[in-house]
């Protein structure tokens, strides 16, 4: 296989952790295996880099918005064009079409570099009064991306909405997120990490970001719900994860009188998380705006079946029946862990069903496979279209007899 030089570029990158940021690493990690020369452009952040095996470009705007992890700035982009002509590119693949990077690099890979450039979008836009200009905004900015993928057929769906006929005919390539299965694996005995971590009974695992969107406050209701009426006494929710919405959900996990039901662990590593889903039975996901469920993959991949709301990505990777319950709305998503926890013998079934689909269909060798045949593609239909502020810029710095390939 051709060698291909590669450029990954985004805001959400380590030091900062996420899925995406995991996302861009391993994908980094198995081009690398697969013989290409990866670079990773990003925001300044204090990361050991040089352990890394592929390359990390680290750069500053003059704007910088630590909240989100971004940083804006003309000079930030003056910097990575002066990279684009030391390193010859050969695709530009951005991830987040919300990431000023990612935009930015690819606009100015396609638009002024002349090297092709591609965005994975793995996310929703979400719904807010001011959707009207974040949809002004995107349309203008991705004019030069010259293709998009997407993390689940209903990111691609959401994408299409809010570029309209400005996608003019530009491929959006449907890629789930891949996992390292050698990493996200099932224990050989769950009772032994069960007791490792202080835990027993029936465990049923979250792990998010506690934000509204996610809907995590919901599960200590759940668990009032299951303890009153159910009369369930050997059940434990695990909530991983931190976010604004910390101090309502243990406020309620109070007035529900739940403390012994509800275990709440905060942000954890990866290690971690997985040793959680080692002692868990169940992973549940209440939310119902998800554009793909990374962590349930990962609760999968672990042999761990997931009951979730049927909306969003997550429909895409939980099969109902096979590898989980999927539920229409919060009363089916009670009914489908009561049916769970009467018919303990489908969580064990379930689960190696989950572990063997996630093998064939979502591990990292597969993914970035056809992720290289996009960059192929990309490149091969690739035509360039210049910026026309960047047309004029360079006919008056080289003279019309230099500016017939617009002196690239």
């Amino acid at each position: 296989m051709e060698s291909l030089k590669i450029a990954l570029a985004s805001d959400w990158f380590f030091p900062s952790i996420g899925g995406i940021e995991y996302h861009i690493h391993d994908l980094a990690l198995n081009l690398v295996d697969m013989g290409h020369d990866v670079h990773v452009i990003t925001r300044f952040g204090d990361f050991p880099d040089k352990t890394l095996p592929y390359t990390v470009h680290r750069f500053k705007g003059r704007i910088t918005v630590d909240s989100f992890h971004i940083s804006i700035g003309m000079n930030l982009l003056k910097s990575v064009n002066e990279l684009y002509k030391k390193e010859h590119f050969d695709i530009t693949h951005g991830h987040s079409i919300y990431s000023p990077i990612a935009v930015g690099v690819s606009n100015l890979s396609s638009g002024i570099r002349g090297v092709p450039s591609i965005i994975t979008n793995h996310s929703f836009l979400g719904k807010s009064i001011l959707n009207p200009t974040y949809i002004f905004l995107l349309r203008a900015s991705l004019r030069k991306v010259n293709g998009f993928i997407a993390v689940s057929n209903a990111v691609q769906k959401d994408l299409e909405k809010i570029l309209g006929a400005r996608l003019k005919n530009k491929p959006i390539h449907v890629v789930p997120n891949g996992i390292d299965t050698n990493f996200w694996k099932p224990v050989e005995d769950k009772k032994e990490w069960k007791s490792n971590i202080g835990l027993d009974g029936i465990v049923i695992t979250t792990t998010s970001r506690l934000t509204k969107r996610k809907r995590i406050d919901v599960i200590p209701k759940l668990a009032r719900t299951l303890t009153e009426k159910y009369r369930t006494t050997n059940i434990k929710f695990v909530i991983i994860g931190d976010g604004p919405e910390r101090r309502k959900i243990e406020e309620l996990i109070k007035s529900y009188h739940v403390q012994d039901k509800v275990l709440m662990v905060g942000k954890q590593p990866r290690e971690k998380v997985r040793e959680y889903l080692w002692a868990s039975d169940i992973y549940l996901s209440p939310t119902i705006y998800e554009a793909f469920g990374i962590a349930a993959l990962e609760a999968l991949s672990c042999g761990v079946p997931v009951i979730a709301n049927n909306h969003g990505g997550i429909s895409e990777i939980v099969k109902h029946g096979l590898t989980g319950l999927m539920s229409q709305d919060d009363k089916e998503l009670l009914e489908n862990i009561v049916y769970l926890l009467n018919n303990v013998e489908l969580i064990e079934k379930m689960g190696k069903n989950a572990r063997k689909i996630v093998k064939e269909e979502f591990t990292w060798e597969k993914i970035a496979k056809e992720i290289v045949e996009i960059y192929k593609k990309t490149i091969e239909t690739f035509e360039r279209d210049p910026f026309i502020l960047y047309t004029l810029h360079q006919v008056l710095k080289g003279g019309i007899t230099n500016a017939g390939v617009f002196n690239l």
